[in-house]
């Protein structure tokens, strides 16, 4: 089982990023998508966010979300060229709205999976952020990490069975798919939740003294550069 407070020595990216640096991105960069006002801005704003992505380790969703996002683009192009009518209007919106919140979505998966949870919470205590705010989001940062390693693990268990995860077998075969497939990962989802409460508790969570951190938490060059980078996006996206 995986517990929520591994400590990894294990060099992550080409930068390192202060978990206080990562959360004022994040809040920068979905109001940057929120006042973008054209397609190429938004463009703009994905390829720094897959930079982003890239520089701080998280190499292998990056480039899963940025093929993602740039199929959803072209479908967009190709729909609004060669579709006529309803059918067009409705791919052409479908995609715009996938479009909008995609970057949002990456940016951050990015960010939970490159923060450590010691570390994010040594940073937030740095700011003295109210515990109530603390645990909520420190649970988060391993509650989607863990269930993603659950979905693998169930979907290698359902591949010696012939069932198909994927949006063809569940055309196929979609009674079968949602037993074999959604049912236990809802199933686990749950039993995760009550895992990461306990594990929480048990390592002290809940205790009032002030934590201590083996990571040295501190802004470097690297905060400065990524908070004037997403900074001037938002500039941008507001201006023009």
């Amino acid at each position: 089982m995986n517990l929520m407070f591994i400590t990894s020595s294990k060099k992550q990216g080409l930068i390192h990023i202060d978990p206080r640096t990562k959360l004022y991105i994040l809040l920068v960069g979905n109001l940057s998508v929120f006042f973008a006002g054209s397609i190429k801005l938004e463009v703009i704003l994905a390829c720094f966010i897959i930079i982003f992505g890239l520089i701080t380790g998280a190499y292998r969703f990056t480039f899963k979300m940025s093929v993602a996002y740039f199929i959803i683009l072209l479908i967009q192009s190709l729909s609004s060229i060669y579709l006529v009518k309803t059918l067009k209007i409705m791919l052409v919106s479908f995609c715009m709205f996938i479009r909008k919140i995609f970057p949002c979505g990456m940016l951050g998966g990015i960010i939970i999976s490159t923060t450590k949870v010691n570390e994010f919470m040594a940073a937030m205590n740095r700011i003295h952020m109210p515990r109530s705010v603390v645990i909520p989001l420190t649970v988060m940062l391993r509650y989607f990490p863990m269930v993603g390693e659950d979905f693998g693990c169930i979907k290698d268990a359902m591949k010696m069975r012939n069932v198909s995860p994927s949006i063809k077998g569940f055309l196929v075969t979609p009674l079968q798919t949602i037993e074999c497939v959604y049912v236990p990962l809802m199933m686990s989802a749950s039993k995760v939740a009550d895992e990461l409460s306990a594990a929480a508790v048990t390592r002290g969570i809940e205790n009032p003294k002030l934590r201590t951190c083996v990571q040295k938490i501190h802004f470097t060059i690297a905060d400065v550069m990524c908070t004037i980078c997403f900074t001037a996006l938002l500039v941008l996206a507001i201006v023009l």
